[in-house]
């Protein structure tokens, strides 16, 4: 991921470049007060992060060159800084430990080796420090440990600064009796410095170093691909993890922690998302992207196991589906609608039958909205509509026939289908890939159009007929196996969900009783006292 690195700025009347940075919204209140100690060229300057929460130093150069790569390089830190304060401090290895007991040992050589002064002040130094206990070696070494952290942008534990004071008190002797050797005139060779490591920040176990979110997210993509993932899914993952490596500010997965996505997880409930869409949607994608990575060794660990939201019970002041009145006002709407100006004609088709077929379905609108003219078919005598993953996403990739209700044949569904050209019959597709964004956007075309009719917001302007399709089923004793068979919900056994032909689906959804809505002009609009919803009950027709 490419992110655009701003310029160095000037003040005003100053040729001298500066560096300033914003800290992250979810550290503001955590880095308030913090020292910096930011590399500046050859130099580190103190910075304290004030109430503004705005890092400002100067970059000490007049030319622009300079200036960048300066700036890159104080950003590094920072960046250090922010991911070391999201991270729980983390434990040393005593590789580490010692690497960083030999950075100081490095420093205080280059800063004293060539100007040593005089040799019985390192010797009194060096005595000083055989003589300290652990105790004291702590409370000596205490400020050095802190300003080697600050340096290094490091959060450690209790026991790794306990081990890293102890490190450094040995570094401490060993450098005071070389410089008090040089104070000497002793400019042999250092045999102590060859024994410390070179410090690597931000290591990673064998293997796992630059893997990166988007690498992760593409094999990832590949795996779950095969396996048969909707695309609605991993558009949705994508755009998900695309958002939180912007978040993070980086994009190396080895290097998010649970506390990056709990930052995250709370920025979005800040931004509104809902808390069952950052569950289902935000964490399930992290939780599944580098778990998958964990589980292939790309990841040591999966930084989202663990994270949850608990979600509270929700309101509910009335059903998910629409009440008789409004499915009659929706109907007689549909009924009579025949387009807008300049509204394409398959749009205006689907706003005419598509309500009508879920009504009489309890289909997901989508899946009605991408019927084809050859899935519509006569079946002895009656018709059956065929829903199938081959003309586009279903839910649980597996196909159906739902059978079309009587009173859909008498509204001249199958003259419509007949008159139709071959193909789709509610979208306009040149190529397969269309499908999705085609579909999504009829799918909100459908839902304006009936939101303008029924604008209570607590019903979904296209699901809620599957709701109502199910409370009808409910309340005029269809069976409830074959009415899982037409609405395509999982059964609750294998020979309910696998085996068996659907058979009598026909006969169980003419117990529904028919729609009675009278034709009327396309302008009109349902008043109070025209009796809404009314069915006519089967014994009645």
């Amino acid at each position: 991921m490419l992110l655009r690195m701003a310029s160095p700025i000037r003040r005003d009347g100053s040729s001298v470049h500066y560096l300033r940075k914003r800290v992250p919204a979810d550290l503001t209140d955590k880095a308030l007060g913090l020292v910096l100690l930011i590399p500046v060229g050859d130099k580190t300057a103190t910075v304290r992060v004030g109430p503004d929460c705005k890092v400002k130093v100067s970059l000490r150069t007049h030319d622009p060159r300079e200036a960048k790569a300066r700036q890159a390089k104080a950003l590094a830190y920072l960046d250090d800084v922010w991911r070391s304060m999201r991270e729980a401090p983390r434990r040393l290895t005593h590789r580490e430990v010692v690497a960083l007991a030999g950075e100081a040992y490095r420093h205080a050589k280059k800063t004293w080796e060539n100007d040593p002064g005089r040799a019985t002040l390192w010797n009194m130094l060096h005595q000083a420090a055989l003589k300290w206990d652990a105790d004291t070696a702590k409370r000596e070494m205490a400020p050095y440990v802190d300003e080697l952290l600050q340096r290094k942008a490091l959060r450690i534990d209790d026991d790794s600064w306990a081990r890293l004071a102890g490190a450094l008190h040995e570094a401490f002797k060993e450098a005071t009796a070389l410089l008090e050797r040089r104070g000497r005139g002793d400019y042999g060779p250092d045999l102590v410095e060859a024994r410390f490591p070179e410090w690597e920040a931000n290591t990673a176990p064998s293997g796992q170093a630059g893997v990166t979110v988007a690498a992760l997210f593409a094999d990832w993509e590949l795996e779950s691909r095969a396996a048969g993932v909707t695309e609605k899914t991993i558009s949705e993952y994508k755009s998900v993890l695309t958002r939180f490596a912007v978040f993070v500010g980086h994009d190396d997965a080895t290097r998010i922690t649970p506390h990056d996505v709990v930052g995250w997880k709370n920025k979005r409930l800040a931004d509104g998302r809902s808390p069952k869409t950052v569950k289902d949607v935000d964490l399930s994608a992290m939780k599944s992207v580098f778990g998958w990575g964990a589980r292939n060794h790309k990841l040591p660990s999966n930084p989202a196991q663990g994270v949850t939201l608990k979600i509270g019970k929700k309101v509910r002041e009335r059903g998910k589906g629409f009440t008789d009145d409004e499915a009659a006002a929706i109907l007689k709407a549909a009924l009579s609608y025949s387009g807008a100006a300049q509204e394409h004609a398959k749009t205006a088709a689907a706003k005419r039958w598509l309500p009508w077929l879920c009504a009489y379905s309890g289909a997901r609108i989508g899946e009605m909205a991408q019927l084809r003219r050859d899935d519509i078919r006569r079946e002895g005598d009656h018709y059956v509509a065929t829903i199938t993953p081959e003309a586009g996403p279903v839910k649980n990739k597996e196909a159906r026939e739902v059978p079309l209700h009587p009173h859909l044949i008498e509204l001249g569904l199958i003259e419509f289908v007949t008159a139709s050209a071959k193909g789709y019959l509610f979208l306009t597709i040149t190529k397969d890939a269309e499908v999705q964004g085609k579909l999504r956007a009829l799918k909100n075309r459908l839902a304006e159009f009936v939101r303008d009719i029924v604008p209570d917001k607590r019903v979904a302007p296209n699901h809620g007929w599957r709701h109502r399709f199910i409370t009808m089923s409910r309340k005029y004793g269809l069976d409830q196996e074959k009415r899982r068979m037409i609405t395509g919900h999982a059964g609750e056994s294998v020979d309910e969900r696998v085996y068996g032909d659907p058979a009598g689906l026909y006969v169980e959804l003419c117990k529904l009783p028919r729609y009675e809505v009278a034709r009327f002009s396309s302008d009109a609009r349902l008043s109070e006292e025209v009796g809404l919803g009314h069915l006519v009950e089967p014994d009645d027709a």
